[in-house]
């Protein structure tokens, strides 16, 4: 066994600049891909009740001219927010088009929530889904903004705020999410329209509102003011089609493509279980593509693909990255949930070998059970780094933040477990990688993420996915899905 330590991965911002830190990198040189002297000005649509518009136009006036923080010893985990305008972070004005606001009747929403709960939860999402694309045909705002009337958040079986949702890291839940949610029902709705939306709960915008009940503390979940009006800007932004930051590429590194390879149960919950990939490069510009329903084996309960399901999700996984950038990666890094079979490995490596790719790592991914503890109250250094062997590693991606002064965690953490299946690469190397990649996260400015997006996003595009029916409109940025 071997223990090692990875600094912090910086980011880059505008102007190449870089920092560790998301909202502290942001404040000093404003968004990647931000206009030199010309803001941007961001329009958006709402949906919502009366009650819902008004409280989200009024904290959105509000955000405008910032957002102090609230009293701690870790200021660096717990900064203002600066406000949203020409000479905000985010060098962009949020507006609010008065002509592409709609509210709902109450009356309407009255009659649909007195009917069975199923029967209420497809006419709920009918009636949002319709608003959305009232405004959407009309002016087509870059976000619609959906406020969550709370008779429609009682019959939903999840309550998760977008702009401040912890990601769940149970595997099981990963892999075979199978709850029927209004939330994810309209999402896929809207890629038909090609409608980023952005759902919104009261306790977003009101510190009154009701929050959801914590299953493990018993107490209610809400972030301070601050951090909401971080992570809803940062969400909204990225929804636009606009870049916040990236993770640092140096001159001598190959043009990457990192690929995310997992599966979800289809709504009917049958025993099958669908294939997707989600494919990234260091900009975190992403694409999502559904593969082929495979079947759970009565020898191994883990999926697995086909040598040509395998060859066929890949090769359309690199077609789509060179539909988007216009050229092929030179190198692959593919993250999978479970363990490679054979046929797998030779499809993955035929698709590679077919695109004419110099370079291909392949990893498997998930939590660990096996915990290291240090002197003192907190967990391990966040970068803290256990080789058991040659293929097996652990990586605390959450544990004491010395940025933060802190442990920023809730729970006891359990690192990142990642095996290597086959690699070009160190080790040490894809760790740094993959501690990377855990600050792409376009929900949270809170930089210490515990998964990379690679497999962060299977969790919420399998979701959103079970909602589409075959041969249905998949969009293929990740903005639709988030």
């Amino acid at each position: 066994m071997k223990l090692s330590f990875l600094d912090e991965p910086e980011l880059e911002f505008g102007g190449h600049n870089r920092h560790i830190d998301i909202r502290q990198g942001l404040t000093l040189f404003g968004p990647l891909d931000a206009l030199d002297g010309q803001p941007r000005k961001i329009r958006l649509g709402i949906v919502g009740t009366q009650q819902t518009i008004d409280g989200i136009r009024q904290w959105l006036e509000r955000c405008k001219n910032g957002i102090k923080a609230k009293t701690s010893r870790q200021p660096h985990l717990f900064p203002d927010f600066p406000g949203c305008g020409e000479h905000s972070p985010f060098r962009a004005e949020f507006a609010v088009d008065d002509g592409l606001v709609r509210a709902i009747s109450p009356r309407e929403l009255t009659r649909i929530t007195s009917q069975s709960h199923y029967l209420a939860l497809a006419e709920g999402e009918e009636l949002l889904s319709n608003e959305v694309q009232a405004i959407s045909e009309k002016g087509r705002p870059e976000v619609v903004i959906v406020g969550v009337p709370a008779a429609l958040i009682a019959l939903d079986g999840d309550e998760e705020n977008e702009a401040i949702a912890e990601f769940k890291t149970d595997e099981d839940q990963l892999a075979y999410e199978t709850n029927v949610d209004l939330r994810h029902m309209l999402k896929a709705k809207a890629m038909r329209m090609n409608q980023p939306v952005q759902l919104v709960l009261p306790q977003t915008y009101d510190d009154n509102a009701k929050g959801k009940i914590s299953r493990q503390s018993g107490k209610r979940n809400l972030q301070d003011e601050a951090t909401r009006a971080w992570n809803f800007h940062t969400a909204l932004y990225y929804k636009a089609n606009h870049r916040p930051w990236r993770i640092v590429r140096h001159a001598a590194d190959l043009h990457c493509c990192f690929v995310g390879i997992s599966f979800y149960r289809s709504l009917d919950q049958a025993n099958l279980l669908t294939s997707m990939a989600q494919v990234y490069d260091e900009r975190g510009e992403g694409v999502i593509v559904r593969g082929k329903p495979v079947k759970l084996s009565k020898d191994d309960r883990q999926p697995h693909l086909s040598n040509e399901d395998a060859f066929a999700l890949l090769a359309s996984a690199l077609k789509e990255y060179r539909g988007e950038h216009r050229h092929l990666p030179a190198r692959v890094v593919l993250h999978k949930s479970s363990s490679y079979s054979h046929q797998e490995l030779d499809g993955f490596n035929s698709a590679v070998d077919r695109q004419g790719i110099d370079t291909a790592d392949f990893l498997v991914m998930g939590k660990a059970f096996t915990r290291l503890y240090r002197d003192g109250n907190y967990p391990p250094l966040r970068g803290t780094m256990l080789s058991l062997d040659e293929k097996t590693h652990l990586l605390y991606t959450r544990g004491s933040v010395p940025y933060y002064a802190t442990y920023p965690g809730m729970y006891v953490p359990r690192p990142l477990k990642f095996h290597i299946a086959q690699a070009d690469q160190s080790p040490r190397q894809l760790a740094e990688e993959i501690l990377a990649l855990t600050k792409l996260n376009w929900n949270n400015t809170q930089f210490d993420g515990g998964e990379p997006i690679t497999m962060r996003v299977a969790f919420q595009v399998g979701k959103v996915l079970k909602y589409v029916p075959e041969g249905g409109i998949v969009q293929p940025r990740y903005s639709f899905y988030m």
